[in-house]
């Protein structure tokens, strides 16, 4: 086969210094007798495993089904945006998140087939709306038809209705013409209500007549202002609104929707409708639904690149095929388990297509990481002599513990995402949450296992893989003399990496992040919708700003405005109006941004039930004049509120919320608990590997340098996306990548760390097992490093911002924290500390050992 086992020179002999670590405590005991449990039976928990696998495989492939769209709102509980977000559902349902947009842009959207189209679209909308999957919809096709069948209803019962002949109505009808009754456009639609025999006939006819007037010069009157919040100014662009009922956990049906509106412009097309027509399906929702099977497709891509450039670095690593297969196939089947554990999980919680791909790719990187020390270790044990039987013994003890204080650090870090005010974190959190036991338990148990069964063949068709690759080579030189230089420029090794901090730091802090879910999204057909409406009637007339609440007593009666209320509300309407930023309001009393009289609002009544619920719950509508997404728009919301106060509910107790609001308090929101998760999981691993290594300093400098990489990381994702891309920064980045990186980072030093204490343990001096260690985990941590960033980093590959944010910032942390970090300046602070990084308190006396040279 390969080249034997060359033994490695056995460690000095000889008491530990002084203040070095003591032995191998009670994680090691327990190690060392699950590590003899396991390989006396390795047969028995590979069939064990294999059993799992294959029962965990049907059940994991049913947790696509249960992935939502929903659950990615970045309202924060208990703010003022969830209670509008409440009251909105509650009394307006037809203008929540759950509303979606059908957009039709043509040349003209005024021609005939495409209103058609439009009549089309309704009547599909009609048969789901009586099925109740459709609580309500909106066109500027419906205001048209309404008006006409309202008007030739009402002909047709004025012509005698069904008591009447169709001969009599039809000379009714000619008589109303003739006295200027009937709009001359209307005259051959009269004619044929005339020959209708019931009301069904006439609302057909009455379909017909909206399609084939001209609605620029309508021949009955409708509300200007609400044609034009349908059909923009220049005809270019027309929407509908479907809104869908709040009950129930289901999502709206966008790819139906999107169907049916194609379906619809399809038969447009082949009746002669204007090729360049489009339709598109957008909406909070929509936006969102889009973004997941993008980000589900995305993942093919990513996968394949993430293992092909794992598979490389495996084949590297070990210089052998069968190790980088093997150990492929461990945490690749693992997944399966996981998915079967998450699908008993979206029982209980929400969880996204975004959970999956953290899961997957977290799990990849991790899991290949574990399995490669630990047969790294093996490797090293082998050539200090050891059979395979006690190589195994050995390695699954020592590289066991770094992996269960590792995988300990990601569960903590993973946890706590759960504590994040807004759900759309947590689903994120629940992937590695799962994910990393599982593939921890994995790697500890069918790695081992593996190495019994085949020995030496577990390293099979390669070249001199057993020989000694660290000390060895390019990698070894190159370690060493990285080491050394680390040891003789320790003070200034750590004043070049500080310094260096300073500009990521400024780039990190100097950054505005923003929740924009428009310029976060990929390029979709929701986005493409949304662009189209923000062309025709602006980003804040999209996203506008909502005041809503409950009306004063005397405000509404019945659900109308009371004389009193109408005041009150006007008054109201005028003080927003007159806020500085604020270019329009729409409200009860100016349901289209114009006041409407006491008879106009009696008329038009159904258009002020996006203003006035039956309930007494009031709406505002309020268009900024800047971006919502800006900080005049901030300001601007500041000054409403002040508004709001200075009218001392008169109207009502009224709440501010939409989009602006929605982007502070979840700023706002994830500034308080960045700080809370960073604390919990700094606690967290400090008092983990404290109790561990038995150090107060070495958990206090992983910290420490794990935040070093996080601004790094942070300041390059800055320099890149938003100085040389011109794009926005997700604002949940910082949170996501340091809470991550705790966990994640801290497997390099852990890593390196283990391996110095081990060697001062043995009696190495401080300065010698520094030095040692970093040749001995060195090329282990690159390898690891480099398969962690490559997982992590084809997130950037995906076509969704968010995901390509999330990449980069993770893979350049692990980069920087596997290579630069840990291999100079770790060590160089190790060497400073010397040995104080080893000092715990203790409340009983020990029997001082000698001091090492350390």
């Amino acid at each position: 086969m390969t080249n034997p086992p060359v033994t490695r020179p056995a460690p000095p002999a000889g008491p530990a210094a002084d203040g070095s670590p003591p032995d191998g405590g009670r994680v090691h005991r327990a190690l060392h007798a699950f590590a003899r449990r396991l390989i006396a039976r390795p047969k028995t928990v590979i069939l064990l495993w294999a059993v799992l696998i294959a029962v965990c495989m049907p059940i994991g492939g049913q947790l696509t089904s249960q992935l939502t769209d929903q659950g990615a709102s970045k309202v924060v509980p208990g703010t003022s945006s969830a209670r509008v977000d409440e009251l909105t559902k509650r009394s307006f349902p037809q203008r929540s998140e759950r509303e979606l947009n059908v957009v039709l842009t043509a040349p003209d959207v005024h021609a005939p087939q495409l209103k058609a189209a439009l009549a089309d679209l309704d009547e599909e909308l009609d048969a789901r709306r009586r099925d109740g999957d459709i609580a309500a919809t909106s066109s500027a096709y419906t205001v048209f038809r309404d008006a006409t069948e309202q008007f030739l209803t009402r002909l047709w019962q004025q012509a005698g209705g069904a008591t009447a002949t169709a001969a009599e109505r039809a000379a009714a009808v000619d008589a109303l013409t003739r006295r200027g009754a009937v709009p001359p456009a209307l005259v051959p639609a009269a004619r044929e209500t005339a020959a209708a025999g019931d009301e069904g006939r006439v609302a057909d006819v009455a379909r017909s007549a909206a399609i084939a007037a001209d609605w620029r010069d309508f021949p009955l009157p409708v509300p200007a202002d609400a044609v034009d919040r349908l059909i923009a100014k220049d005809g270019r662009t027309a929407v509908v609104s479907v809104a869908h009922p709040v009950e129930g956990d289901r999502d709206p049906d966008v790819d139906w929707l999107r169907k049916a509106a194609r379906g619809a412009l399809a038969a447009a097309e082949a009746d002669g409708a204007d090729a360049a027509a489009k339709v598109h399906v957008t909406g909070e929702l929509a936006l969102i639904h889009d973004t997941y099977d993008k980000a589900e497709s995305d993942t093919v891509l990513m996968e394949t690149v993430a293992y092909g450039i794992i598979f490389v670095v495996l084949l590297f690593f070990f210089r052998a095929l069968v190790p980088a297969v093997l150990t492929l196939a461990v945490v690749g089947l693992s997944m399966s388990v996981s998915e079967a554990a998450l699908f008993g999980l979206s029982h209980q919680v929400t969880l996204t297509q975004f959970t999956m791909t953290i899961m997957q790719f977290v799990m990849l990187g991790a899991g290949v990481d574990y399995s490669m020390l630990l047969s790294s270790r093996y490797r090293q044990e082998r050539l200090a002599g050891r059979s395979p039987r006690d190589a195994t013994l050995h390695a699954t003890v020592h590289a066991g513990e770094s992996m269960l204080l590792a995988a300990g650090a990601v569960v903590l870090a993973f946890g706590a995402t759960l504590l994040s005010p807004v759900d759309w974190i947590p689903p994120l959190g629940y992937g590695g949450l799962v994910g990393i036991p599982i593939v921890f338990a994995a790697a500890l148990t069918l790695t081992p296992c593996l190495l019994v069964l085949l020995g030496d063949r577990f390293f099979a068709l390669g070249r001199a893989p057993l020989s000694d690759l660290e000390r060895q080579g390019a990698m070894g030189r190159h370690l060493r003399r990285t080491a050394e230089f680390a040891r003789r420029r320790k003070v200034a090794v750590v004043l070049v990496f500080l310094a260096a901090t300073v500009p990521f730091a400024l780039l990190a802090a100097g950054n505005r992040s923003t929740s924009d879910p428009v310029k976060l999204s990929p390029v979709t057909d929701s986005r493409t919708g949304y662009e189209a409406l923000a062309s025709a009637w602006g980003d804040s007339a999209v996203l506008p700003t909502t005041v809503v609440g409950e009306a004063a007593d005397g405000v509404v009666r019945d659900g109308q405005l009371t004389d009193e209320g109408r005041n009150a509300v006007a008054r109201l309407t005028e003080r927003i109006a007159a806020v500085e930023g604020v270019a329009g309001v729409d409200s009860a009393t100016q349901p289209f941004g114009r006041p409407w009289d006491a008879a106009q609002q009696r008329q038009d009544r159904a258009f002020l039930g996006d203003h006035v619920a039956r309930d007494g719950t009031l709406r505002f509508v309020v268009v900024l004049a800047d971006d919502p997404y800006s900080s005049a728009a901030a300001d601007t919301v500041d000054r409403i509120d002040d508004a709001l106060r200075a009218a001392g509910g008169d109207v009502g107790k009224l709440t501010i919320g939409g989009a602006t609001q929605v982007d502070l308090q979840y700023g706002a929101a994830l500034r308080t608990s960045f700080w809370q998760m960073v604390a919990l999981v700094s606690i967290g691993v400090f008092v983990m590997l404290a109790l561990t290594l038995r150090s107060l300093l070495v958990p206090l400098r992983l910290i420490a340098t794990i935040m070093l990489s996080n601004v790094w990381a942070i300041g390059i994702t800055v320099l890149i996306f938003h100085h040389l891309r011109g794009e926005v920064v997700i604002d949940d980045l910082p949170i996501f990548l340091t809470v991550l990186m705790m966990g994640l980072g801290m497997d390099y030093e852990i890593f390196l760390v283990t391996r110095v204490r081990d060697l001062i343990r043995k009696g190495h001096p401080q300065d010698e097992a520094t030095l040692a260690a970093v040749v001995d985990t060195g090329r282990v941590i690159n390898a690891a490093g480099l398969v962690m960033a490559g997982s992590l980093g084809t997130m950037a590959l995906s076509s969704t911002l968010m995901l390509q944010q999330y990449g980069a910032g993770l893979g350049t942390a692990v980069l920087l924290d596997a290579t630069v970090i840990r291999i100079l300046f770790v060590p160089a602070t190790l060497l400073l500390l010397r040995r104080y990084n080893w000092w715990f308190p203790t409340l009983r006396r020990r029997t001082p050992r000698r001091a090492g040279a350390g």
